[in-house]
């Protein structure tokens, strides 16, 4: 087979791979969503995770859920600076058969994974298009007519 060919294959695999990603961080957002209890909570701490060149800062927030107990959960999703500071408050959406299964109601908590496959989906659809239809941003070569008169 082809390098031109293996890589054509690859390359839309990695499409189809992050497209059904992408879909599926969309309807999981959306039916989590639909399906979770709004409330109030304020951020009790934020804790430092180290990444590859910095430091990043996830808040821990406390709710209460319509029955009254109280919760207490750190979001998945870590920053640097840290978006909120201790002692705001915040809206959560949580499950309310399981409420330790809560999300920050800002965008960037519940959109922001499903933004960054989308993107990547949309990057690699791009260049396998490229790939496939052989669309070249540099200029064509002129070619020389050798015919001997």
């Amino acid at each position: 087979m082809e390098k031109r060919v293996i890589h054509k294959v690859l390359l839309c695999t990695i499409c189809f791979v992050l497209f059904f990603s992408f879909g599926w961080s969309v309807l999981y957002v959306r039916h989590f969503v639909n399906n979770a209890m709004e409330g109030k909570g304020h951020v009790t701490n934020l804790v430092k995770s180290h990444s590859t060149k910095s430091n990043v800062y996830k808040p821990v927030v406390e709710f209460q859920t319509v029955e009254g107990a109280t919760v207490e959960f750190t979001s998945w999703l870590g920053t640097s600076p840290p978006r909120f500071s201790v002692g705001e408050s915040v809206s959560v959406y949580y499950d309310p058969r399981n409420p330790q299964s809560a999300i920050i109601n800002d965008w960037l908590s519940l959109w922001g994974g499903s933004a960054i496959l989308g993107g990547l989906t949309m990057i690699f659809a791009v260049i396998a298009y490229m790939m496939y239809f052989r669309v070249s941003f540099a200029k064509p070569r002129k070619q020389h007519n050798s015919a001997n008169v």
